[in-house]
């Protein structure tokens, strides 16, 4: 009869046991279909966009402490030479995979010309681009070249934000921005993933860290703060050696 008993115990804990694996499973399946459906959520795009503005804010200030004519020092070209290849990748993103899955979802023509100019205007910013490389190295009016190319960019995120994000978080959902997200993830080797992500959270504010660490896996978290930030942080980028 004990043994009976305790068979049907153990018989009523596993099938418990399983019926609440079943409901939670039940319960994050519908909490996944909400957050799929759920409007496109952009502030990984504007952290993006601030870390664009924060390279920009340090071209001008080295611009005008460099002597004209000399090259600049390593450690200032290590930090544009990022911040160049950053701005290009995220250009081409644009153009390539995020613009076009909106203009699926986009009727109105003044919608859908706000996003062709998004892709006019990043047309303008390589040339500007290649005068700042060139004065950095040594050729032309660096303080000038900086200045013109923060203009340009700065206008440029500025419409993006006002005209066009409201169009992602509107028109396309969690799922078509993610899809995004890790496409565009994916076309990289895992080492310039990691140099993206130290690159973008260098001195991030608490809200942008928080907007990029939600679409990274949990462990990303731990091994930036650990490894990652300490061996970025120690190549000094944008920074002048001192006399």
């Amino acid at each position: 009869m004990a043994a009976r008993h305790r068979r049907r115990l153990a018989l009523a804990s596993v099938t418990g046991a399983g019926v609440a694996a079943a409901g939670a499973a039940r319960m994050r399946a519908r909490r996944n279909a909400r957050e799929t459906d759920a409007p496109a959520e952009v502030s990984f795009m504007v952290a993006m966009h601030n870390a664009l503005r924060r390279d920009l804010a340090r071209l001008q200030e080295v611009a005008g402490r460099i002597d004209s004519g000399s090259a600049a020092p390593s450690t200032v070209l290590a930090g544009w030479d990022a911040f160049q290849t950053q701005l290009e990748y995220h250009h081409a993103a644009e153009d390539d995979d995020l613009w076009p899955v909106l203009r699926r979802e986009l009727a109105d023509p003044d919608d859908l010309a706000a996003v062709d100019a998004m892709t006019e205007e990043h047309r303008h910013i390589p040339p500007a681009l290649d005068q700042v490389d060139r004065a950095l190295r040594g050729d032309g009016d660096l303080p000038a070249a900086a200045e013109a190319l923060s203009a340009g960019v700065t206008q440029h995120l500025q419409h993006e934000e006002a005209a066009v994000l409201p169009l992602i978080e509107k028109h396309m959902t969690r799922a078509q921005w993610r899809a995004f997200l890790v496409q565009e993830r994916d076309r990289h080797a895992p080492r310039a993933r990691t140099e993206f992500l130290t690159w973008l959270l260098d001195d991030a504010d608490a809200h942008d860290s928080e907007a990029v660490f939600a679409e990274m896996p949990r462990p990303v978290r731990l091994v930036y703060r650990r490894f990652l930030k300490p061996r970025y942080d120690a190549q000094r980028r944008w920074q002048l050696p001192t006399p």
